[in-house]
């Protein structure tokens, strides 16, 4: 598949099928485009508004056989309102403060992303990344990503979070902190930090990647207000007949 800009010409290839990231019992399939071979930053812009989803180095949208449950969505910030539950969220939290990625502190970041993904994500190929690969994978990214710690009254880092500066605003590429703090809810404190930074830029969205209807532990995506889904090519904003 090719995709026309101007005298430029996008390659796009489809992957053979694998066993779904979110629903055990099915299959994704993804179409693709590498981000280092097409060496055009508008590229990574406008994919992102149609729904693409970056992974180091290339973009991807799932185009699954027989299912559409991956659904692009994003927060629009102006006009932002938190919940009680996040406000209560950003008060039991409040003693921590996000700051643009502490430099020196490689060791601990990757520390705490080891610790996450053992407690969390024990089956993912993200508990095999190695200290060099989680490194490229933060900062040796082929878009403009800019990584914010989540440090405590001591200077420690207890979590992190990776943002891709778009020209609308950010996409939230990903989060990790330490687990003892999951009761804290850090995650979703991570993203509501994360719209006070677009919000501070004045920009317009916060991506936050595909929400799928049928997986749990992508519920919390729904949970955020003025809360947009890409349906049939337009941006609609959610509700539950989405």
């Amino acid at each position: 598949m090719n995709f026309y800009r101007k005298k430029n010409i996008y390659q796009f290839f489809e992957t053979k099928p694998i066993r779904c990231s979110y629903l055990k019992e099915k299959y994704e399939k993804r179409l693709v485009i590498s981000l280092k071979s097409n060496n055009d930053n508008d590229i990574f812009h406008k994919l992102t508004s149609l729904g693409f989803r970056r992974n180091l180095d290339y973009m991807y949208l799932p185009i699954c056989n027989h299912c559409s449950e991956c659904i692009s969505s994003r927060i629009s910030v102006k006009n932002y309102k938190f919940s009680k539950s996040q406000k209560r969220n950003l008060k039991k939290n409040s003693r921590f403060r996000l700051e643009e990625m502490i430099t020196s502190a490689e060791d601990v970041r990757y520390e705490v992303f080891q610790s996450y993904v053992n407690n969390r994500h024990k089956d993912s190929q993200m508990n095999k990344m190695t200290k060099l690969e989680f490194s490229n994978f933060i900062c040796n990214t082929p878009v403009n990503t800019k990584v914010f710690d989540l440090v405590d009254s001591s200077n420690n880092i207890i979590g992190s979070i990776l943002l891709d500066q778009l020209f609308d605003g950010m996409s939230a590429v990903y989060s990790f902190y330490k687990p003892e703090y999951l009761k804290n809810g850090i995650g979703i404190y991570l993203i509501l930090k994360a719209i006070e930074k677009v919000q501070m830029e004045k920009k317009k969205f916060l991506y936050l990647g595909y929400w799928v209807k049928n997986s749990k532990k992508m519920d919390y995506k729904i949970k955020f207000n003025n809360l947009q889904v890409l349906v049939d090519g337009n941006w609609r904003f959610f509700n539950q007949e989405n």
